[in-house]
């Protein structure tokens, strides 16, 4: 079962201030890999809980879904945006580097059924649920 919950602006500020300080506490942990860290969200639907990424610039070759028990991680890397010999940036927001980022899934989950697709710079990883718990 997935909800939607709409926040008036004061809320909002709060939520967007409440992500900030998360990426701001997960730079530099070593189980993030240090680089940096997209952003996730994780949604339950009626048949799967879904775990979309912020991979925006990241090649599908670089990127590497692993499921061990309940644990889901996501392994990726991100090339710097220039790499010609002599260039001098004017201004450098892009990080790049590696990154892992880990998720411990509390909805029993059917792991050899795990599949991921790419879409408009979002990594989708879909685990469709065990079938014992659908109600």
């Amino acid at each position: 079962m997935s909800r939607t919950i709409h926040l008036s602006g004061a809320e909002d500020l709060g939520a967007r201030l409440r992500q900030m300080m998360d990426r701001m506490a997960r730079v530099g942990r070593d189980d993030e890999g240090g680089g940096w860290s997209p952003s996730v969200d994780i949604y339950e639907t009626e048949d799967a809980v879904v775990l979309v990424a912020e991979v925006a610039g990241v090649p599908r070759q670089e990127v590497k879904v692993m499921v061990d028990g309940e644990v889901v991680r996501i392994y990726g890397h991100r090339h710097p945006t220039c790499c010609e010999a002599g260039a001098r940036f004017h201004r450098m927001e892009i990080v790049s580097g590696g990154f892992v980022r880990s998720f411990r899934i509390g909805v029993p989950f059917l792991p050899q059924e795990v599949h991921a697709k790419f879409q408009d710079g979002l990594l989708y990883v879909i685990l469709p649920k065990d079938p014992r718990v659908l109600p």
